[in-house]
């Protein structure tokens, strides 16, 4: 499901004293909002020229993105900010296109369903984080690790076949304790798969019928 409103763009800095302010107010004007209901994404990260920031940012509807618009000019970062030249444009709807300039970035992952109410619920209690949207369609949610989640509704849904069927699957990192991690998946709403190939990892079956897997064994990073 794409969202409505997409602005983007640069904000561009005419001096370090305005660079000095951006830098300052910018953390928590993305904290707030990304925590707006209405937000999808919100991106503000400098360019090659340390006084160009570009902006990018989705809302799901013009309602969203007109109340982020009255918070945010009101606000600390709207006052301090307010003299520095914007260079934005705004699409809706289906005007609103992906870019081809490269790299892109994930947008979220959709899951098929026939109810996307209630798997959203069940990836909520089990992930946590936030809902972004509900109709009749989709459910949209944002966990606290930033990824988005979309629960699509299809006509005559049939859930996928595991093992047997090529699937793309979450990995949830269980820390130090699967079973504890598994026991708290199935209070959420999962179920175990009747088969588990493997006994660092455990297949659990969302409210959907879509296969996750739960493991201690997460890249570090090292």
């Amino acid at each position: 499901m794409s969202p409505h409103v997409h602005l983007s763009g640069q904000l561009v800095c005419r001096s370090d004293a305005e660079l000095a302010v951006v830098s300052e107010c910018l953390p928590d004007h993305i904290e707030l909002t990304r925590a707006e209901p209405g937000c999808v994404s919100f991106d503000v990260r400098q360019s090659d020229d340390p006084l160009v920031w570009q902006v990018d940012e989705y809302f799901t509807d013009d309602d969203a993105f007109a109340q982020h618009q009255e918070r945010a000019a009101s606000s600390e970062w709207g006052t301090r900010t307010a003299g520095i030249e914007r260079r934005y444009v705004v699409k809706r709807g289906r005007d609103v296109a992906a870019t081809t300039s490269g790299p892109l970035r994930t947008a979220g992952i959709s899951l098929d369903c026939a109810d996307p109410k209630e798997l959203i619920r069940f990836y909520l209690a089990l992930l946590g984080g936030r809902r972004l949207w509900d109709d009749d369609q989709a459910s949209g949610m944002r966990t606290a690790e930033g990824l988005v989640l979309v629960a699509q509704k299809i006509d005559e849904y049939s859930p996928p076949e595991w093992p047997g069927t090529a699937l793309v699957h979450l990995d949830i990192d269980a820390g130090n304790n699967l079973a504890g991690a598994v026991r708290y998946a199935e209070t959420c709403g999962a179920r175990q798969s009747a088969l588990q190939p493997d006994s660092r990892w455990a297949v659990l079956l969302d409210p959907a019928g879509h296969p996750f897997f739960i493991t201690s064994m997460v890249w570090s990073g090292q």
